[in-house]
């Protein structure tokens, strides 16, 4: 029951965030958070046996096509990136200039420390308490049940696309409000230029994260083939 629960609001605040960017009628909106849910892809990679090496609770509904060995992805927990990598950062970077003027120096630790907190803390309520996934790594690596290396990569990975949204936009600036004709090369701009803002963001956090699961070797068995 808890598992169904936790599938249901997924959905609800996945397609309500989707209603608010298509009311808004802004393509980069829409880019983000498309992108954000799209990030399913990376994480289907880092589950694996030698980066998270985690399993997902057999209760959850699986997106179809995707089993290799016997292992599948959740459609919530994709929806969960959207959400997460997609939303939470857009949202942020809409204040980019309070925080800027607010914290100086300070901006971008204080925004990474703030991250880094509440990805550990996100990750321990669905990890600890709705076993929405398991972490199969050694104790001295977890900090209850969720591991710490997260604070920086899972901070950091709402912490640069922030900085991403906010430079992107004023850097190659779209037609706001324009609408998400296919048609218009207004719409495939915001569109990947969003996509780019995220996408370049988890690329250089993985980088930086296979050099220290190549030092750490944090793993336990986890029954995962590959």
């Amino acid at each position: 029951m808890t598992i169904l629960v936790y599938e249901i609001v997924s959905v609800i605040l996945f397609f309500a965030a989707l209603l608010w960017v298509v009311r808004t009628r802004n393509p980069f909106y829409l880019g983000a958070i498309l992108d954000g849910f799209l990030l399913f892809v990376f994480d289907w990679i880092w589950v694996s046996k030698h980066f998270f090496n985690a399993t997902f609770h057999p209760d959850l509904t699986m997106m179809p096509g995707i089993d290799i060995y016997g292992h599948q992805y959740p459609w919530a927990v994709a929806f969960n990136w959207a959400l997460g990598f997609g939303l939470i950062p857009l949202l942020l970077a809409k204040n980019y200039h309070r925080w800027s003027r607010a914290l100086r120096i300070w901006h971008f630790p204080v925004i990474l420390a703030i991250a880094g907190a509440g990805d550990i803390l996100l990750e321990v309520f669905l990890v600890s308490i709705l076993q929405v996934y398991t972490y199969h790594q050694a104790e001295q690596y977890l900090v209850w049940g969720v591991p710490w290396s997260n604070f920086w990569f899972g901070g950091g990975l709402m912490t640069l696309p922030y900085f991403a949204f906010h430079y992107v936009q004023k850097w190659v600036p779209v037609e706001t409000a324009a609408g998400f004709s296919l048609a218009s090369e207004n719409t495939w701009k915001a569109f990947f230029m969003a996509c780019a803002a995220t996408w370049v963001s988890f690329y250089l956090l993985t980088i930086v994260q296979i050099f220290w699961y190549s030092a750490a070797h944090p793993w336990v068995e986890s029954g995962r083939i590959f």
